[in-house]
């Protein structure tokens, strides 16, 4: 895996744009949230894998008609890529399972290795993959390091004495 400075808004959009047609099929809407820039030190594409595993299963366990949002933040150090929805939520047993290697929570076919390999990929990036979850909502969170702009990083360096 790298370590680079990307640009999750660019990353979402990209994903997004993906999933189009996929979305357009299930009668589903997938937006992007306008929202200010958030830069992570991650891998750009394995970000993209698990924004990929989380449209996926959003268009695969919710009803047709399901709205979808993606949305990006930064906050206190820590840069975020949320996938919502409003389809009717993973029951309360289920949530504690839905990263399990081989879990899969109701009759859609699949390996269940999606959420798990998305887990450990978001872990070896030092970041994580949070749910929240309840009837007519459902969100995934990506949690990165933010990266810092060159501006921020060289004042930081100036005041370390370097």
């Amino acid at each position: 895996m790298s370590a680079e400075r990307i640009d999750l808004v660019e990353v979402a959009r990209g994903v997004a744009r993906e999933f189009g047609p996929a979305a357009e099929r299930h009668g589903s809407t997938i937006e992007v949230a306008d929202a200010s820039t958030a830069r992570a030190v991650a891998d750009g594409d394995r970000v993209a894998q698990i924004m990929r595993i989380l449209l996926d299963n959003a268009l695969a366990h919710t009803p047709r008609g399901t709205s979808i949002w993606i949305s990006v933040q930064r906050d206190d150090g820590v840069a975020s890529v949320a996938v919502r929805d409003d389809g009717p939520g993973i029951e309360p047993h289920e949530r504690a399972r839905v990263f399990d290697r081989f879990y899969t929570g109701d009759r859609v076919s699949g390996s269940g290795l999606g959420l798990a390999i998305a887990r450990e990929l978001a872990s070896r990036m030092g970041g994580k993959l949070l749910l929240a979850s309840r009837r007519g909502f459902t969100e995934f969170t990506l949690r990165l390091p933010e990266a810092v702009s060159e501006e921020a990083a060289l004042a930081e360096s100036l005041e370390q004495g370097g």
